[in-house]
């Protein structure tokens, strides 16, 4: 079973910002990579010919490969990386195709870091090779071995964050079931009651739970 702790530092845990956020997906090394493919259909690998930068994050693709393919038809990504064994950051944004001189720069500097690629492309594939640059969307930092968990939403470059989880409307009656079923313990008091959104699971035990169906999918 996971080891949870409680935060040492009580009622002030420290701030989440962009720069905690890039510097836990640096540290992560090899991140899970999720794009869409023509059809639609969601398709994941894992990506390690990356550069981190405070305001971008730099991806190397191989020309032609169906990741590259992939990105030049629909430039939404997401990236994810486990900082630790049950805190994990996750980028979700828009990655755009370099120009070929900023891609000349950091295709140099990504091989320079990985020397082993190196080995991996033909040089026809590494003069040729693609760099997409992802500057704009959000992070989502999630603690999940800390008592309570830690859920929190960083913007990116002026990106815009759409959180998931739960909200009550005012249909809400006050009776406390949400409260008794949430196993965070994130759900206050309130006209209606209110749930603290850093400390919630998603689980939706409250939606199951609320008599009155006065709690619904944020969106």
């Amino acid at each position: 079973m996971e080891e949870r702790h409680e935060r040492p530092d009580g009622p002030n845990p420290p701030e989440i910002d962009v720069a905690t956020c890039i510097d836990g997906l640096r540290s992560a090394g090899t991140l899970a990579c999720a794009t869409r493919s023509p059809d639609g259909a969601p398709r994941v690998r894992f990506l390690s010919g990356l550069h981190f930068e405070q305001d971008a994050v730099y991806i190397l693709a191989s020309n032609g490969m169906p990741f590259a393919r992939q990105l030049l038809a629909d430039k939404r990504i997401q990236l994810l990386g486990e900082i630790r064994r049950g805190v994990s950051v996750r980028l979700t944004g828009e990655a755009e195709l370099l120009p070929e001189e900023e891609r000349m720069r950091w295709r140099l500097v990504i091989f320079r870091e990985r020397p082993d690629y190196r080995e991996l492309y033909p040089p026809l594939k590494y003069d040729d090779s693609l760099v997409f640059a992802l500057r704009t969307g959000y992070f989502e930092y999630l603690d999940l071995v800390s008592s309570p968990i830690r859920r929190v939403y960083v913007p990116f470059g002026g990106g815009q964050v759409r959180p998931s989880g739960f909200e009550i409307t005012s249909a809400c009656a006050r009776c406390g079931s949400c409260q008794v079923a949430c196993p965070q313990g994130c759900i206050r008091t309130g006209e209606p009651f209110r749930i603290v959104q850093e400390n919630c699971l998603q689980c939706g035990a409250c939606v199951q739970a609320c008599p009155r169906g006065a709690i619904r999918p944020v969106v």
